[in-house]
């Protein structure tokens, strides 16, 4: 059988159906098999449908009841192209086994419904292998890939993140763990002011902090505090008409002053255990309380107060959780 054949398509008498001649599929002393394709004309464009004919052969010629012959419609000729290329790919693979055959075609992936742990195990070795990478990279295409594929991943890792943060906030998760944990493997959240965070908490003999960042600019770390989101954070006052930071924000205020002096006097020029932690004049994040039902006089007042801070920053949770979702869309450009 050759790889090019000459296609000669015809109109039918109805004129609503083009087909070709017979195409020969096995042609031996005892059988005969031939797909007739047929052209049927839709408004939405033509479809295929294929007859399909078999002829029993007797003395290399055709007898008795035969040729057998039916019809596969648009849809069961897709099908049917369907599980012909994947039974052909998993022959390739010579053994026995499951095998999770993906489209190339750019036509769909044909992983609905599959086990996305299933799914990730079945192309890790793949995505791993030194040679498929070397030979991507060394090709437009294939470096065009790459970056795509890296920066899905890095887009899908931030989404997740940030549903994980809204759903601890809106089930009213009130741990402060909770919200330590998640600060800890997501330090991008700050912004790209920092870079990392250090594993270092004690910073001096009875003092530890949430956490520490380090600035892009500079490396000199800074301080980020956090306390439970359903902390008041400020508060209004009717006689004096002024808005005035809550007992609990006040309290960890003077905490973050106290934390300040002692890593500016301890890493100056390093840790006595970790002199790779240089702080000089740190700066300190405050993350306390929602302010998503807040007014729009509530949220300007809060930027007033931390306006007159010096070295410390308040902001919410709410905050928090704005400021990851304006970083994902950023990079979701």
């Amino acid at each position: 059988m050759t790889d090019e054949r000459q296609v000669s398509r015809r109109q039918a008498q109805s004129q609503r159906v083009s087909f070709t001649d017979p195409i020969v599929i096995a042609n031996t002393p005892q059988r005969r098999f031939e797909v007739l394709p047929q052209y049927i004309k839709r408004t939405d464009g033509d479809k295929v449908a294929a007859k399909l004919l078999y002829h029993k052969k007797r003395e290399g010629r055709i007898f008795g009841l035969f040729p057998v012959e039916f019809t596969l419609n648009h849809e069961e000729v897709k099908e049917l192209k369907r599980v012909l290329e994947e039974s052909l790919a998993v022959a390739e693979g010579r053994q026995d086994g499951d095998f999770l055959v993906l489209r190339l075609d750019g036509t769909g992936t044909g992983l609905s419904g599959r086990d996305p742990i299933a799914v990730g195990k079945a192309i890790a070795p793949l995505v791993a292998d030194e040679d498929v990478l070397r030979s991507l990279a060394g090709t437009e295409d294939g470096a065009e890939l790459l970056k795509g594929v890296q920066s899905s991943v890095r887009l899908t890792e931030l989404s997740l993140a940030i549903d994980q943060l809204r759903t601890n906030l809106e089930s009213g998760e009130k741990k402060e763990q909770t919200y330590q944990e998640w600060c800890e493997r997501h330090g991008w959240v700050f912004g790209n002011a920092y870079t990392m965070r250090d594993e270092v908490r004690t910073i001096a003999l009875g003092d530890s902090v949430d956490g520490l960042l380090a600035q892009t600019a500079n490396g000199l770390r800074d301080i980020f505090e956090l306390k439970r989101p359903d902390m008041p954070v400020i508060s209004y006052d009717n006689t004096h008409k002024c808005w005035f930071w809550s007992r609990d924000v006040s309290m960890a205020i003077g905490q973050c002053h106290r934390y300040l002096d002692a890593l500016h006097e301890a890493a100056a020029r390093g840790l006595r255990d970790h002199p790779e932690v240089v702080a000089y004049h740190p700066r300190a994040i405050l993350i306390i309380g929602r302010s998503h039902d807040w007014p729009a006089e509530q949220v300007k007042a809060l930027h007033g107060l931390n306006a007159r801070l010096h070295g410390i920053s308040v902001m919410t949770y709410d905050q928090l959780l704005s400021q990851a979702e304006q970083l994902l869309s950023t990079l979701r450009g």
